[in-house]
């Protein structure tokens, strides 16, 4: 997209997301699921802060604070002009009603203030979660996760605990 007005910006986004069913029940439930997502993103010089891109979070990196492991200038989050973020994540039965679900995922990835890779500033943060289905709230889970981050920017503000309700990433 190419943005103008008081800022001309252009703006780029790309996704990937794949997923593996590596098992199920004869009658189809109880599913094991492997999923892919990457995401990398850039934008112009003269993007304004607020169109910036940010890291931290459920939808994210967990392990981090919303926005928190995003780019700051003077103790002050400004986010960046490049953005690659990915996520490896298993998901299977607890219960044999698929009500509880259990995740083992890693969440990495790092915003930067410049088109540029820096590995000093990458992030990486291993977790485990508990999905919840109430069928009151329809095919919205429950979200509870614990991400531990083991590399990260020393300006980072991490969270290790995340609580998330509506449908997955």
């Amino acid at each position: 997209e190419q943005g103008f007005g008081t800022f001309t910006f252009p703006r780029a986004e790309a996704s990937y997301k794949k997923y593996f069913m590596l098992h199920q029940r004869p009658d189809g439930s109880g599913r094991h699921t492997l999923g892919f997502t990457n995401k990398v993103g850039f934008s112009g010089p003269d993007t304004p802060i607020y169109e910036h891109f940010f890291a931290g979070g459920n939808a994210t990196l967990r392990g981090f604070e919303f926005r928190g492991a995003s780019p700051k200038d003077m103790g002050v989050t400004v986010g960046g002009e490049f953005m690659f973020l990915g996520s490896v994540e298993y998901i299977f039965p607890i219960s044999a009603d698929d009500m509880f679900k259990g995740a083992i995922f890693c969440d990495y990835g790092t915003v930067e203030e410049k088109i540029a890779l820096d590995w000093d500033s990458f992030r990486v943060a291993p977790g485990l979660g508990l999905r919840i289905s109430v069928p009151a709230l329809g095919p919205a889970p429950i979200a509870l996760d614990f991400a531990f981050p083991v590399a990260m920017a020393d300006t980072d503000d991490e969270q290790m605990f995340s609580f998330f309700v509506g449908m997955g990433r």
